[in-house]
């Protein structure tokens, strides 16, 4: 009796010391989660020090779809992508924003619905490295990825990026759980793979290309259940659906897409120099030196200065990590986050590396990292005195890590970098609003115009801290300088640095006034309210600089063959080679002139049957004037359009072909009158 009782409570023993443990490593996972949360939020507002449109258009996007009944601005319920600076490329991170978007609005809580997102990250990673690798530091997760710089930094913005990174890693984790574990779990695996497609473009690839080598890896264990298969296929095709029905009322838009990034992709190189370009950009984004060293390759505003985008002494531990899983790649679980590395660069390849296009990286890479240590710690299995020390220490040195990061940004991250202006952190944001706003209250008289030249789509920003309607004007100092303008000292223009400096340069003002400074956070003048008025005589001298702008300027241009002389309106967009250069996607504008006039000279008479002009949105009137081979008076026409939903050809077609020596093209924007900006995308002549 007693013999048999003494395995019994051994036994007992054994599984209450396991019980205690498996308590311990929740405890530690759940406190790991909760580290990670406090290094999101804490003082969130403060940092980044910017908080700019890529951000703001987020929440104002939300604002103008709750506003239009849930449709965009052609009409379209529930749009599946909205447009941001003339590219569709903002679909689930407007719909995340949808809550803030009732509530004031706030930093916090625009970037705080997407720092709360992004706890998908280390959640999904440490359940999957418990449940699907075994591996004993699974509670790692949480601490490790707190302390990686790159994901420090964006998972604390409203970036659509880290949006995207985060389904991703879902997407894998519910991969696995079919994988391994539930077949069920396939739809939801899908799901999370159509969000992060459609949550940020560059994931779109890496998303199809992960996809195919899941599918083609485990082809045999897919085909063994045939009505989950077929299940698969069918959320497959009603995620895809959006995005289908979209290309197709949309079918310019990923060329309009890449063209903006300047895609080398749309270039006139070779197949061959395209796809060598691409193997570089992707190699670059696999390359170790990019990721554990500081690097300039990216803008300053998403480096963390002094600092790799993944910690420089996790590297021994993710090449660990690659080694085990390429031994291991038979095994789906290692296989999949092998996939996954591969496939993550892709659609970054297409226009360059930056950590944003990147940032999905970070998934594979924890993977690895977190599977070294799984590693390490059984090579260091036979020293078992001291084997109950490693996981705390790894476990503190990490925690300590993600805490270190976080004062060092908050407290030194202000000054990491002094280039606040358009090209460096675009800094300004709430800071600048509510000065402008405290100035706007206490000078209820005075009409203020704020300088958009210091960060992108500063009139989003506005919007975003000011309201609609905008109590001030955005806009700078630039018209004055060009046209004679009602000028008093009630009219205050908040300036950048560089525009204070050249105000006196341009000899048109006197009585220039600083009314305040707002310094930037290192303690230099970063915008300066200014009032100020016109010198004596001024009239003339706009008189006599307008008559010399308004003088046409001339090119050769290579048309039909043949060396044709064009005379043409100034222009301040492009010259005047890009409105035949067949590309729709590049355009010129006039500088000022009302109708924008092209007119060019054939050495030898062309036959022409059509004339189109590519316009946007404007309502426009194009006319033309012939004169022909064999003389006569000029032909004159003419053809008029309300605008167009997309760039789209207004054409002149004739009743028959004729051969013409002279053309003379005027697109007028009709209801602007002079001056103003006339686009015109292309000139085709047919």
């Amino acid at each position: 009796m007693e013999n048999n009782s003494a395995p019994e409570l051994t036994l007992i023993r054994n599984d209450r010391r396991e019980l205690r443990a498996r308590g311990m490593e929740n405890w530690l996972f759940s406190g790991g989660l909760l580290l990670y949360l406090l290094t999101r939020f804490i003082q969130l507002d403060k940092f980044p020090i910017f908080f700019f449109t890529d951000e703001a258009v987020q929440t104002m996007s939300a604002v103008d779809l709750i506003a239009r009944g849930m449709r965009d601005s052609l009409g379209r319920l529930f749009p599946v992508y909205f447009e941001n600076g003339g590219q569709y490329n903002l679909s689930l991170s407007v719909y995340l924003q949808l809550l803030p978007a009732l509530l004031p609005r706030s930093i916090w809580l625009t970037r705080g619905i997407c720092a709360l997102v992004t706890l998908a990250v280390p959640l999904s990673l440490g359940l999957a490295l418990r449940d699907y690798f075994r591996a004993r530091a699974w509670w790692l997760a949480p601490v490790f990825i707190a302390a990686v710089p790159a994901w420090f930094l964006h998972s604390r913005t409203a970036f659509e990026t880290s949006l995207g990174a985060s389904m991703f890693s879902l997407f894998l984790f519910f991969y696995l759980g079919y994988r391994l574990k539930n077949r069920r779990l396939l739809p939801l695996a899908l799901i999370f793979g159509a969000l992060a497609f459609y949550a940020y473009s560059p994931l779109q690839l890496v998303v199809v290309l992960t996809g195919l080598g899941l599918l083609i890896a485990d082809w045999r264990y897919h085909l063994r259940d045939k009505r989950r298969l077929l299940a698969g296929f069918l959320t497959l095709a009603l995620a895809a659906l959006p995005y289908a029905l979209f290309q197709l009322s949309h079918p310019g838009a990923l060329t309009q897409h890449l063209n903006q990034l300047q895609s080398y992709w749309l270039s006139d190189a070779s197949v061959t120099v395209k796809l060598g370009m691409y193997l570089r950009n992707y190699l670059r984004g696999l390359d170790p030196r990019y990721w554990f060293f500081p690097n300039e390759t990216d803008l300053i505003r998403h480096q963390m200065k002094g600092m790799g985008h993944f910690p420089l002494l996790s590297l021994p531990l993710v090449l660990l990590g690659l080694a085990d899983a390429a031994r291991g790649a038979r095994q789906p679980e290692k296989r999949a986050v092998l996939i996954a590395l591969l496939a993550a660069p892709a659609g970054a390849a297409l226009v360059g590396p930056a950590v944003t296009r990147l940032l999905v990286m970070i998934v594979p890479l924890s993977y690895l990292a977190l599977l070294g240590t799984e590693h390490l710690l059984a090579w260091l299995r036979p020293a078992r005195d001291l084997h109950k020390l490693y996981l705390p220490v790894f476990y503190g040195f990490w925690a300590l890590s993600s805490l270190f990061i976080t004062w060092d940004a908050l407290r030194n991250g202000p000054t990491w970098f002094e280039n606040y202006g358009m090209y460096g952190l675009q800094w300004g944001g709430k800071t600048l609003f509510d000065e402008v706003d405290e100035f706007r209250r206490e000078n209820p008289g005075k009409e203020i115009f704020l300088s958009p030249n210091w960060a992108n789509g500063t009139d989003v920003i506005a919007r975003y801290f000011l309201g609609d309607p905008l109590p001030i004007t955005v806009g700078d100092i630039t018209p004055y300088t060009l046209y004679q303008l009602p000028l008093d000292k009630n009219k205050v223009f908040v300036m950048t640095p560089e525009e204070f400096d050249w105000v006196p340069k341009t000899g048109k003002f006197t009585d220039v006034e600083v009314l305040r400074v707002l310094p930037y956070p290192n303690g230099q003048p970063g915008f300066y309210f200014v009032s100020l008025r016109y010198i004596d005589g001024i009239a003339d001298i706009f008189a006599r600089e307008q008559a010399e702008r308004r003088q046409p300027k001339n090119a050769v241009l290579e048309l039909f063959g043949q060396q044709v002389r064009a005379q043409y309106s100034p222009l301040d967009i492009n010259d005047i080679y890009q409105a035949f250069d067949g590309s729709p996607a590049t355009l010129i504008r006039s500088f000022e002139a009302n109708p924008l006039v092209i007119t060019l000279e054939f050495p030898q008479a062309v036959s022409l049957s059509r004339v189109s002009a590519l316009v946007g949105n404007a309502a426009s009137r194009l006319e033309i004037e012939l004169n022909l081979a064999d003389g006569g008076e000029p032909l004159r026409f003419s053809a008029e359009t309300p605008g167009f939903a997309r760039v789209s050809p207004l054409s002149i077609a004739f009743e028959a072909p004729m051969s013409v020596k002279t053309l003379k093209v005027s697109l007028l924007s009709v209801n602007e009158g002079e001056p103003a900006h006339v686009h015109l995308w292309e000139l085709i002549l047919e």
